[in-house]
């Protein structure tokens, strides 16, 4: 009975015993899966890497700084100098469209890339301040007009009283002389026939229509300053009229100003307004009181920054050559209008205007482009190559047919690049306008396990 109970007891035990070997057996696949996982993701960044290199021999693109006056051969008749960046802006600046008032934006006509004529309507301000100012000034101008006209009416008054005053006149020396006519009868006939009272009586009548006649006389004056009078307050009442005439003019250009339209023909750059907001003058923004901005799409320039060492080729009147990425297929020609008075510190560049002489409609400002500088061309089809201009060279035999070499990239793989070559050779090298860069390195032949993207091993580099 007891080996029947140690058997038991062994048997229950068995299973037991079995579990932690289970679980021991399971664990190495973690490790072996991070390992796994670790070898793939090596495998995904550096598998071109530890793939085996084609062995090749390179050379380096040689950069040639020519001396001033020197001939370069170029089969166009001009040599390209160097090339540069840029920008396209509006030629020679932006038109800015202020508000001429302040004012509240009631409508906004216009969007931006929208074409617009001169004259064409772009935005109105709330007009209703306006309006009630101009019809005040209007009624002041009339009610002056009235007062005028009234006040003028006394001038035919007085003249038809000076008339009065005149005939009074004709009549009182007429009875004057009836009077002296009559003294003297009597003073004639003397005192023995007519009494000393009668004869008193006729000088103090003389007397009397004397000063009659005076006073009537001092009429006419009085009179005639008077209409001057009123003729110098018509005067200055005109003058008063011609205040208010400004007045009413100026409360129509308030009105008129509360419509902006475009100053010239063009396309909106940019927006700075939109209805209910404020467009206020003299304030400290300087685009407070602007409404858009417009550009002329046949007036446009490139502002290039050219680097210092290839700033001694610049000169005014220069021709340039330019592409864009959006006008990949077109080339855009151009010549030199201004030079920066100003070099850029951080740059390192000397700006350029270059007058785009034949613009796109789909050019827009602030699109890229690259420039080539040319000098200018000579007869024998030769450029001279100003002081200090930098020119490349790669070696023929490197050349894959006509106008294609074999190039290391900065990933040190192959890539086959089309360049553009001029008619330029000196020591079994040729000189290449376009398509590498100065410390690049080509790859001599043999080309024939060579492809797009291969991963490559210099050797034996010759220099």
């Amino acid at each position: 009975m007891s080996l029947d109970i140690l058997t038991q007891s062994g048997g229950d035990s068995s299973p037991t015993s079995m579990t932690p070997n289970k679980r021991v057996s399971l664990t190495w696949l973690l490790p072996l899966g991070l390992l796994l996982g670790f070898i793939l993701i090596l495998a995904f960044l550096f598998g071109s890497r530890l793939m085996p290199a084609t062995q090749v021999q390179t050379a380096p693109v040689v950069t040639v700084r020519a001396a001033e006056g020197e001939q370069v051969t170029s089969g166009g008749g001009s040599q390209m100098l160097f090339q540069a960046s840029g920008w396209v802006e509006p030629d020679p600046y932006t038109t800015y469209v202020p508000a001429l008032i302040n004012g509240i934006i009631d409508k906004l006509e216009v969007l931006e890339g929208q074409s617009v004529k001169k004259g064409q309507l772009l935005a109105t301000l709330i007009d209703d301040e306006q309006k009630l100012m101009l019809q005040a000034a209007k009624q002041k101008y009339i009610s002056m007009e009235k007062t005028i006209d009234a006040h003028c009416m006394g001038i035919p008054i007085v003249e038809a009283q000076i008339t009065a005053a005149e005939k009074k006149i004709v009549a009182g020396r007429r009875l004057l002389d009836q009077e002296r006519d009559n003294l003297k009868r009597l003073e004639s006939i003397g005192k023995n026939a007519v009494s000393e009272q009668s004869i008193v009586q006729a000088r103090f009548s003389v007397a009397r229509h004397e000063a009659l006649l005076a006073q009537v006389e001092t009429e006419v004056p009085e009179l005639t300053a008077k209409i001057e009078q009123i003729t110098s307050q018509k005067e200055s009442m005109l003058a008063s009229l011609s205040e208010l005439k400004v007045e009413e003019s100026q409360a129509q250009l308030a009105l008129d100003r509360t419509r902006i339209t475009a100053p010239i023909n063009g396309v909106v750059l940019h927006l700075h307004a939109a209805p209910g907001k404020k467009r206020m003058l003299q304030m400290d923004d300087p685009t407070s009181s602007i409404i858009v901005e417009l550009y002329d799409p046949e007036q446009l320039q490139a502002r290039i920054d050219v680097p210092l060492t290839e700033a001694a080729g610049l000169a005014v009147g220069q021709k340039v050559e330019m592409v864009s990425d959006l006008l990949s297929t077109k080339v855009l020609h151009g010549v030199v209008t201004r030079i920066s008075g100003q070099a850029d510190l951080q740059r390192n560049t000397l700006q350029a205007k270059v007058a785009i002489e034949n613009p796109d409609s789909r050019l827009r400002p602030d699109m890229l482009v690259r420039a080539k500088f040319y000098s200018a061309p000579s007869g024998n089809n030769a450029g001279v190559a100003s002081a200090g201009s930098l020119s490349l060279y790669v070696p023929e035999s490197a050349m894959v047919g006509d106008s294609q070499l074999w190039v290391v990239n900065s990933s040190n793989l192959a890539e086959l690049r089309t360049i553009e070559l001029s008619q330029d050779h000196r020591d079994d090298h040729i000189r290449v306008l376009s398509g590498v860069k100065s410390g690049e390195r080509v790859i001599l032949p043999p080309h024939t396990e060579l492809a797009d993207g291969k991963r490559i091993q210099e050797s034996n580099t010759p220099e």
